[in-house]
């Protein structure tokens, strides 16, 4: 059977004859499009699928995802038909063919509720995830300075300790770290620029004359919740905490 491999098709059950006489008259399939949850899943990795009949198909075709039961076991004699009555017969073999529609179709049921079950926990991952992101973008630091620039904190972290101990080695650096990182292990890196040389403090009027870069290590979102290392404007150029190239100005 051709099966379509556009993935808005949703899953959908077929039967086919059973090739092996004497076992009944049909097979049932569940066809499965790229995305079902089931889609690559060989059979004996189905263990959670409830019907009748074992599972012991599994393969792609055109694109689609197939799996199925056959009726063509020896000891299923439920399947045989024993009735030498040509008519009887008949009825038999469509009897055993509304009983195997009615798996491929318990089958099927079950394929879309793990469809719609796995729709349900993405959309919830993915409810969380956006809370989660404008929780963490409330909380950072430059929503409420919009005048300070980011740095990457593990290079202000090596500053830091070349200022202080004139070179890095492994142990320094950690120390830096540690001591940094003693109020919360959530820190955000930061510069701000001064206008010719003064830094104003918020709205107030107070200014002050500054000779150093002021670079900032924010540990909590309360106005004093910072650290402001000393570095100088030369380790400063050494190890990146120039965002704007403004230094060379100097």
């Amino acid at each position: 059977m051709q099966t379509n491999n556009d993935k808005t098709i949703p899953p959908f059950s077929f039967l086919r004859p059973n090739p092996v006489k004497g076992h009944g008259g049909f097979n049932g399939y569940v066809s499965l499009p790229i995305g079902h949850p089931w889609y690559g899943k060989t059979y004996p990795k189905l263990q959670e699928v409830d019907i009748d009949y074992e599972l012991n198909y599994s393969e792609e075709q055109d694109g689609r995802w197939v799996i199925g039961f056959d009726t063509a076991h020896a000891s299923d004699e439920r399947l045989k038909i024993s009735s030498s009555d040509s008519f009887n017969s008949c009825l038999e073999s469509l009897g055993r063919r509304e009983k195997v529609r009615e798996e491929a179709n318990r089958l099927l049921e079950q394929a879309e509720v793990t469809e719609w079950w796995e729709l349900e926990q993405e959309q919830e991952r993915r409810v969380n995830l956006e809370c989660h992101e404008k929780r963490e973008e409330g909380r950072h630091w430059y929503q409420h300075y919009p005048d300070a620039f980011p740095l990457d904190l593990w290079e202000l972290f090596r500053a830091i300790t070349y200022e202080i101990h004139g070179k890095i080695t492994n142990d320094l650096l950690m120390e830096t770290v540690s001591h940094h990182s003693t109020r919360s292990d959530k820190l955000d890196a930061y510069r701000i620029y001064a206008v010719d040389g003064w830094i104003q403090h918020g709205d107030d009027d107070y200014r002050r004359r500054t000779y150093k870069p002021i670079l900032g290590i924010r540990y909590g979102m309360g106005v004093g919740d910072y650290d402001s290392p000393f570095v100088t404007y030369e380790t400063a150029a050494l190890f990146n905490l120039d965002p704007l190239n403004r230094d060379n100005d100097k």
